[in-house]
């Protein structure tokens, strides 16, 4: 009879704790839907452990949400799982024509590119950033034995399609170098630096000093204001893919010597063929001919010789910055270059139906999915948290789930690159959890992986859209909910 009772008595207890756990996560997530920071927005969460399948966390979870950078999981997940972790992409140097005894190239000299989103990136570790990297490409030239060239320095982007940004992008968000556009040749993540001078007083305009790299024929409309001191980077430049002519507005600090921001490279193809004829010549290479751009592929490209081709790192590497940094270009390159391996076409309509396709394929629902881009900047697409966790869960089952759970930002981990550092601290899902972070203007978003007490992996979302305030209160809430879900047993 005692072990019995002593059995009753467990149960009883396990029973109690179990209920005693969820009242405490049932507890937060009332407090965050009654906020009122939210009360006139939307909150969604939902939560799953991936040992028993069973919903830890749910609360208006097939709502549909904009996500922002959380789509990023998605892009990722499917290159991936497609692609594989080794996947690489390559860029061609190339002519045309003939190479005489004299070493002239009665021809043109082409940069072919396919896609690769960290060619001669300043921020990609591992790679040559792009001065270095075309001062390398001239080398290779000169040990070919070439020192004129009849023809010009052609750029060619063919490889992708000729449509640099999605419907959904914003005014103020083109032009910035977030919303840089994507292109078949890719080159210094097809940003550029723009230095201000500030102004004395506070509201006095700030004077444009340079660009770095310089970009010929870009000019400004320049509405920039000096700010407060510490006042950081409230600055904007508006402008469209392949405009020159872009305008300033909002404000730079006071009380620095110079001051920069980053902008979109306006045609990022003609910039790499202007600057690598530059360098040939630098190299006592002289270049006749203009440099140019293919636009549109034709089959003259077969007639080409290799003189060199380049690799970009791994998709494994790839993806890493693309979530731990949040990198915008790498995801749209991505969905691109899905749309062009699997079906020759390299679009955002097509990249996006090989998504779709994947998604049916590992039974994940597309009913309540909205989708026009890889990266999540438009404010039109639409995701529930009910989705990532489902796609969340499915990724923990593929061959390639370490290389997309290491890209996750840790929270609370120093160390890492990504935007948890200061979550967490001093909790149980302290580096333990991982999460993509996700914002745009009233929108935060945090979805990932935690391991609760017992050591079991749990996958939750969590999005809040048309919140009033800062995100850092937002952050606040989301950051009780990932402790509890640690916390859990």
């Amino acid at each position: 009879m005692g072990k019995v009772y002593l059995g009753i008595s467990l149960i009883l207890f396990l029973l109690l704790n179990i209920q005693v756990t969820n009242a405490q996560i049932n507890s937060v997530i009332n407090e965050i839907s009654n906020h009122s920071n939210l009360s006139s927005g939307r909150w969604s969460i939902y939560a799953v452990n991936v040992e028993n399948g069973k919903v830890v966390a749910n609360y208006n979870s097939e709502k549909i949400m904009s996500p922002a950078s959380n789509l990023k999981l998605l892009t990722s997940a499917v290159a991936l799982d497609m692609l594989g972790s080794d996947f690489v992409i390559n860029t061609f140097i190339e002519y045309d024509g003939e190479i005489n005894s004299r070493g002239v190239l009665d021809g043109n000299l082409f940069i072919r590119g396919e896609g690769d989103p960290t060619l001669g990136s300043t921020e990609m570790e591992g790679v040559f950033p792009y001065d270095t990297l075309l001062q390398v490409w001239v080398e290779k030239i000169k040990e070919k034995g070439i020192t004129k060239i009849t023809g010009g320095i052609i750029a060619d982007d063919s490889y992708l399609d000729y449509m640099p940004v999605p419907g959904g992008w914003t005014w103020d968000d083109m032009g910035n170098y977030y919303a840089a556009g994507t292109s078949g040749l890719c080159i210094n993540e097809n940003l550029y630096y723009l230095f201000f001078k500030p102004s004395q007083t506070v509201g006095g305009k700030a004077s444009v000093l340079r660009t770095e790299p310089e970009i010929t024929d870009l000019q400004f409309i320049n509405h920039m204001k000096t700010g407060k001191k510490r006042s950081g980077d409230n600055g904007y430049i508006y402008g469209a893919p392949w405009q020159y002519e872009h305008q300033l507005e909002g404000t730079i600090p006071a009380g620095v010597k110079e001051f920069s921001i980053k902008g979109a490279l306006p045609d990022p193809a003609k910039f790499a063929a202007q600057y690598f004829k530059k360098l040939c010549e630098q190299k006592g290479i002289t270049v006749f001919g203009e440099p140019g751009t293919v636009r549109k592929y034709n089959n003259y490209s077969n007639k080409r010789k290799t003189i060199f081709v380049h690799k970009s790192p791994p998709l494994r590497s790839i993806v890493y910055r693309l979530n731990k940094k949040s990198v915008n270009l790498y995801a749209e390159q991505l969905l691109k270059i899905l749309g062009k391996h699997f079906h020759n076409t390299g679009s955002y309509d097509v990249g996006l139906k090989v998504i779709q396709n994947w998604l049916e394929d590992n039974n994940i629902s597309t009913e309540d999915l909205f989708l026009l881009d890889g990266s999540g900047l438009s404010r039109a697409n639409g995701v529930t948290t009910k989705f990532f966790v489902e796609l969340l869960m499915v990724m923990k089952n593929k061959p390639t789930f370490q290389d997309f759970y290491d890209s996750l930002p840790i929270a609370g981990d120093e160390e890492d690159i990504g935007h948890l550092k200061n979550f967490c601290k001093g909790s149980l899902a302290e580096k333990n959890l991982r999460a993509k972070t996700g914002s745009h203007n009233r929108v935060r978003a945090h979805s990932g992986y935690v391991h609760n007490k017992s050591g079991e992996l749990i996958c939750f979302s969590m999005i809040a859209n048309d919140y009033k305030g800062s995100s850092r209160i937002i952050d606040k809430l989301h950051e009780k909910i990932m402790i509890e879900l640690a916390n859990l047993k």
